[in-house]
């Protein structure tokens, strides 16, 4: 009898454990599918965003509207904008450079396009004495053309010193080696053509740069890996390096 009830204690055993495994597979499929779910819902919901407001015009409407009803002129020439897509959007002036009179103007996942379409409402209109200008090294890919890139850039910094705003001009910041993903094209070499030119721009013009660039990237020009949330975007250290280099050119 004792091998029969062996044999038997084994098969209960064995059920058990599979039983366990198919509810822990079911647990993590069930969550796995809520993930999905979630991605798909804010897919859909950016997708829904950007075709009802492409350039992003209505993502700060409210906060410059009350900030044209409550200050005047006088005290809004005393701000200087950060201007640009995702890296800005997640700078915190507030923490990482208290003292400064910074207004956050950044909008995620934004093209020059994008930025330029916006620049109007978010930075003429305000009438601020400087603004720091940035585009993000997620512009290049092998479909986008770098010459329209410039001219954007070029544009916006022009247009706001037609206007009596004073365009500091920022560098685009190292991306990760992950970022180098096409074969035949280098987004860190595009990165640092865009960046020389830049730096040539403001000297001719007599303009501030902000060299985020030359604060974080190690030797081969990408952006060190302790330094990035992602392939694209820095983490607290990276912001506080960007912070160095923001308060150097605000001197």
């Amino acid at each position: 009898m004792k091998p029969i009830w062996t044999i038997v204690l084994v098969v209960l055993l064995a059920g058990n454990l599979a039983g366990g495994y198919l509810l822990y597979k079911a647990s993590r499929l069930r969550d796995e599918n809520r993930m999905l779910q979630k991605y798909l819902e804010d897919i859909i919901r950016k997708n829904r965003e950007v075709s009802a407001d492409y350039p992003g015009l209505n993502v700060y409407r409210e906060e410059n509207r009350r900030l044209l009803e409550t200050t005047t002129p006088a005290e809004r020439k005393q701000l200087c904008v950060l201007y640009g897509a995702s890296i800005t959007k997640g700078f915190n002036p507030d923490s990482l450079l208290p003292g400064f009179k910074f207004l956050n103007r950044g909008v995620g996942s934004q093209s020059s396009t994008q930025l330029l379409a916006r620049f109007s409402s978010d930075v003429l209109q305000l009438e601020p004495g400087k603004v720091v200008i940035k585009i993000c090294g997620g512009n290049f890919n092998p479909d986008t053309d770098s010459r329209l890139i410039w001219d954007e850039f070029e544009t916006m910094a022009l247009t706001a010193r037609a206007r009596g705003i004073e365009p500091i001009i920022a560098t685009i910041i190292p991306v990760t080696r992950r970022a180098e993903e096409f074969q035949g094209y280098s987004v860190t070499d595009e990165i640092k053509r865009f960046n020389d030119k830049a730096r040539d721009f403001a000297r001719q013009h007599g303009f501030k740069v902000v060299d985020y660039f030359k604060a974080m990237a190690d030797q081969e020009g990408f952006l060190p890996d302790d330094m990035a949330r992602d392939a694209l975007h820095p983490n607290a250290l990276g912001y506080s390096k960007m912070a160095e280099a923001l308060r150097l050119a605000m001197k």
